[in-house]
This record gives structure tokens, sequence and C-alpha cells, in this order.
């Protein structure tokens, strides 16, 4: 047994963590582009249906163990932190909201009979576009393991969620598995009515922020670098064959949610808090604007494909595709985090008392 968070954790920052969640962000871009397509729709399947449904968990993870870390215990501290966290999830919703609007009515989203109930169940549910559906999914979920917490102890905790997953699971990747009972069958029909898919803040984020803030408390001694690699690669390896099986099967309505993607997920993060790397202040904001601009960024690739006459490049060649749609998300998410950091820096100045000579 080896310690490893408490140097990573005395910089105040984690190199590891920011690293994999950018590569998470990147594997989040492939699951919309599709890099393999060109070369064999099984073999895009085994990345952007198996090995890319690492990086929202990941995500979820990542955000339980960083919220929770820096609760005290006191209630009133706690509350205060909580509500300051939802708040800056739902800003940042509703700024993607105004980003993809212009989207949104280009798509005709608008175009058919709107009722007051689809916009709800759009706005706090699915998301307003397809990839957006993750901040309310983590707002819920980071309340929703909250206030379990006030109730019961960590291991209470994951109990519940995992539940909720089980329960999600059959919505999802084993939903061929749930038709076969016609209760099971009727109660998803009428879960479908209020949401399109299981992988939301009810039954998909929990069980991963859940797994953050048993990190979060966790006894900082943890098991050896080696360990928690070969955890992860017979996880990963599982995950595949699981994958591989569901889709023979053909079980899924989804494949967002698999069994092992819960070991897999878990022990890449522990082994991430281990990495002493360095890595760039502005990794952890890159990850983020990566996956909410992208699908702007295939919008602007396609758009400069037509307008060049390089759409056999840019968007029929599917990892040239994937790769120009990477390189304007990083131009783009660059941008906007070095802009928010310029205004940061200029609030702390603004706020530094003024020393006379």
């Amino acid at each position: 047994m080896e310690t490893a968070m408490r140097s990573n954790a005395a910089g105040g920052r984690y190199g590891g963590v920011d690293a994999v969640k950018l590569a998470a962000a990147f594997l989040v871009v492939a699951i919309h582009t599709g890099p393999l397509l060109t070369y064999g729709e099984y073999a895009d399947f085994l990345v952007t249906g198996v090995l890319g449904r690492l990086a929202v968990p990941l995500f979820f993870l990542a955000s339980g163990f960083l919220f929770f870390r820096k609760l005290t215990g006191r209630p009133r501290k706690d509350e205060r932190a909580l509500r300051k966290y939802g708040g800056k999830i739902a800003m940042l919703y509703a700024i993607a909201i105004v980003i993809y609007l212009p989207l949104n009515v280009y798509k005709g989203d608008f175009a058919g009979s709107v009722t007051a109930g689809g916009l709800l169940r759009d706005l706090l549910v699915d998301g307003t576009f397809y990839h957006l559906w993750y901040l309310p999914a983590l707002w819920l979920g980071i309340h929703l393991v909250y206030y379990l917490h006030k109730k019961m102890s960590v291991n209470g905790v994951l109990g519940v969620t995992t539940v909720f997953y089980a329960i999600g699971l059959l919505g999802d990747s084993y939903y061929g598995l749930a038709v076969r009972s016609d209760v099971l069958e009727g109660v998803f029909d009428w879960m479908f009515l209020w949401f399109d898919y299981t992988r939301n803040g009810l039954f998909f984020a929990p069980v991963f922020i859940a797994l953050g803030l048993w990190v979060a408390r966790r006894p900082e001694r943890t098991p050896r670098g080696s360990v928690l690699l070969a955890l992860f690669l017979l996880s990963l390896a599982g995950l595949f064959g699981e994958g591989i099986a569901l889709r023979a099967a053909d079980w899924p309505r989804h494949d967002s949610m698999y069994i092992l993607l819960i070991p897999a997920v878990c022990a890449l993060f522990l082994l991430a808090l281990r990495w002493r790397i360095r890595v760039s202040p502005l990794a952890g904001s890159l990850s983020q604007w990566i996956y909410l601009l992208h699908p702007a960024a295939i919008v602007i690739v396609r758009g400069i494909a037509g307008a060049t006459g390089l759409d056999a490049w840019l968007v029929s060649h599917s990892l040239l595709h994937y790769a120009s749609v990477c390189a304007v998300s990083i131009a783009a998410a660059l941008a906007v985090s070095l802009l928010t950091e310029r205004r940061k820096r200029a609030r702390r100045q603004q706020s530094q008392p003024a020393i006379p000579a």
C-alpha cells in the first residue's frame, strides 16, 4: 500500500485527473463523429460504443470527487457550497443553451408542435441539444448524492445509487433482457414518456458521483499502481467482452451503460490520482469546453468543407473529419478558456486592496 494523493493535492492540482479528463473529452468527440467508420463499422463500434463510454462516467466521478473533497462537514457551509456548485452548473447550462439555440432553430426543433411538457423534458432531463443532457444530469446527480449522504453512510449511498444504475441498465444496454418481461416492458414504456434515455441524472450519473464521494472520503492509502493498472486492464477487457456480447444479442436500446464501466472507471480514476504529471492550469477548463463546443465544431467543419469543396476529405473521410473537429474544438475551447482565465485574473486584481507606496 502506498500514498499518492497527498503529494498531488499539495500543489492544489490533480495533473493526472486533468490529463485523463482531456483524453475523455476527445473520446466524446469520437462518439459523435465516428472516426473509424471509413475503415469499418465494427471497428468504430469498439471505439465509440465501448471504449468511448468510459468518458462521461469519468467526468461524473471526477466532478463528485472534486466537489465532495471540499466539504467540511459543517451543514451551513456545505449547503452554501452545494448552492454555489449547482449555480455554476446552471449558469454553464444556460450559456450552452444560448450557444446552441440557433442550431436548434436551424434543425427545426421548434417547427412542429412544441408542448410545455416537451420543453420541460428537454430542459430538465434530455438536454436542449444532443450532448447537453450531461449538465442537468450532473446537477441532479450531485444533489441526489449529497442529500442521500446526509441520511446514510458512503457505503449506503453506493448501494442505493447502484440499484438506480441497475434499473438504468435495463433501459439501456440490457433493454433486450427487460422486454422479455411484459411488466418491465410496460414500466420502461411509461418511463420513456418522461425522458428519452435512462442515461440521465437519476439512473446514470449518481453511482459515479457516489464513487467520487467514496474516493474523496477514503483513507489516503490506496493499492499499488500495478494493482490498479491490472484492475483497470481486466475491467477494460471485460467491458469490451460485455459490449461485444450485448451487441451480438441485439439487447441495447442505447449503449451508454455497462456493468463493467463501474470498476473500469473507478480504477482509471484512482490511477490518474497517482500520476505526478504537470499539465497546463487550463487543462480542466479545456476538457469542459471541448465537450460543450464540439457539436458546434462539427457544424463549422461541415460548413468549411462545403464552402471549399473538401467534403471528400473533411467529411467523408471519417478519421480526417474527426481530426478536423478536434482541431476546431481545441481552438474554440482554448480561446474561451484563455478569455475566462483573463477575466478571473482581472477580478482578483480588482479585489486586492491598494497598497500605498
